[in-house]
């Protein structure tokens, strides 16, 4: 009996202790979306299937599950959490007995995403009388259009003042840290991390809003095996606006800095300072016709001139990890089909190099080095019925080098052309939050690809895939 008593009597004070916790509201939003697809030419190599072992066609179905949780504390007191569960393919048994193979850089799509459940957000969202502040791990690659968000994460604090139409936000972000005992310095080094500044301003009127960020970026990861440091300065403004049933967006990006600039400079070390700059722009136009709507799209981002050996002129978005979020095409710079199926960019390995490091690889997942032109249209016979088609052609800014170093040379590619894509998508709204959606993309692949070797057999690339998606 008097174990009992105490249990009793413990039960009682937990229940007084935590009475205030239950009155906690919490918030739900999220979504699901399971998609099945089939890629016919993912080499863009008319051999596959043959003695020279090219991967063949694909077809396979993958998911995802994506729970944001906000915990309303009191007012004006939040805290957010994200969290992915079971982003996979269906029937991928790989990473079993062999832990997380997280893949995160949306490389190849050969291994699984994630084994079960990845938290990626956890911040405090707090408004005191002098602002708001997030604290924590949160998305600060957001701003203005599209065309630059990314939906990655970073550590971090960001303060918002709202100051009537105008609002003032500053940021402080973490990347990666160097002065602990995590990362590649293994926390040898107490001057060896990644962060970023943001100061900017978006000015909202009746019928559109407007906005400008500078985002400083100082990154010493690299040391201490070696003494050099990058120092990045990005200027981005954008603007949205509604005439009627006319929209209309734009954003420019333009940056320049110290890509590798060293303690110790001399080329009996072999250490070169190599600068930086890029320059961007994104233009988007919509009309509304009745149930009909027609728009179109123009891309630039600027490429790196292999021959400049102290100098990129492009290729910033890399690095930066912005614009995963911008999904022009259903394969050409398609976020997803990267994640799942490869990158076009990179579908033949000798393509290309990274101009950060000189090592081969192909494009990156980001839009760059590239002038982008889309044309599209849809049709609504019903509020839950959309049919569109668009076709994009797409060139690169500078061709690149096969077999480029940061010493120069290597060989030209034979065009800059990367193609031609068809799309053609329709989509219904089972319910107001689930849509079913099939899309049908034909991509007229360019010369590019086939680098610098005039015998490469390229082919065309189509790919069929259908989606139900849950949002919630």
């Amino acid at each position: 009996m008097k174990k009992f008593l105490i249990v009793l009597a413990a039960m009682g004070f937990i229940v007084a202790f935590s009475a205030s916790a239950f009155a906690v509201d919490v918030q739900f939003s999220g979504s699901y979306y399971v998609a099945g697809i089939y890629v016919d030419k993912p080499s863009l190599n008319k051999d596959q299937n043959t003695t020279t072992g090219v991967a063949g066609p694909q077809a396979f179905y993958f998911q995802r599950l994506r729970v944001m949780t906000t915990f309303k504390v009191a007012e004006g007191l939040n805290l957010v959490t994200r969290f992915d569960a079971l982003e996979r393919r269906w029937g991928d048994n790989r990473w079993q007995g062999t832990g997380d193979t997280y893949n995160r850089t949306n490389a190849a799509g050969t291994v699984q995403v994630q084994e079960n459940i990845e938290f990626e957000r956890a911040y405090l969202d707090f408004t005191t009388k002098i602002g708001r502040f997030n604290i924590g791990y949160q998305n600060f690659v957001s701003w203005g259009t599209s065309f630059h968000d990314s939906d990655l994460t970073r550590a971090g604090i960001k303060y918002i003042v709202p100051i009537g139409p105008l609002t003032v936000i500053a940021a402080i972000e973490k990347p990666q840290g160097g002065d602990s005992n995590v990362g590649s310095n293994n926390g040898t080094a107490s001057d060896a991390d990644n962060q970023v500044y943001d100061l900017g301003a978006i000015y909202k009127w009746s019928t559109g809003d407007a906005g400008l960020i500078y985002q400083k970026g100082i990154n010493k990861t690299a040391r201490p095996t070696a003494n050099r440091y990058s120092d990045l300065n990005i200027f981005i403004p954008y603007a949205k606006m509604k005439f009627g049933p006319v929209y209309f967006e734009a954003e420019a990006i333009a940056g320049f800095g110290d890509l590798r600039k060293f303690d110790d400079q001399g080329a009996a070390l072999g250490n070169k300072d190599v600068s930086a700059a890029q320059y961007a722009l994104y233009l988007h136009g919509k009309a509304d016709i009745g149930p009909a709507y027609v728009g179109g799209r123009f891309v630039y981002l600027s490429g790196d001139d292999p021959k400049t050996t102290d100098k990129v002129e492009g290729s910033l978005m890399t690095p930066l990890l912005s614009g995963d979020s911008f999904n022009p095409c259903l394969i050409m710079w398609n976020t997803q089909y990267t994640k799942w199926v490869g990158n076009v960019q990179s579908a033949r390995s000798a393509l290309g190099a990274n101009p950060f490091t000189g090592t081969a690889g192909g494009q990156d997942t980001y839009i760059d080095n590239a002038w982008i032109y889309q044309l599209y249209g849809g049709f609504k016979p019903t509020p839950k019925f959309d049919i569109m088609a668009s076709v994009t052609y797409a060139v690169a800014d500078k061709k690149p080098y096969s077999g480029w170093t940061t010493a120069g040379g290597g060989v030209e590619f034979q065009s800059d052309v990367y193609g031609t894509e068809i799309d053609v998508t329709a989509k219904y709204k089972v319910f107001d939050n689930l849509e079913y959606m099939v899309g049908f993309a034909y991509l007229i692949t360019g010369d590019y690809f086939k680098g610098a070797d005039p015998n490469f057999n390229k082919s065309d690339n189509y790919l069929l895939m259908h989606q139900l998606t849950l949002s919630f």
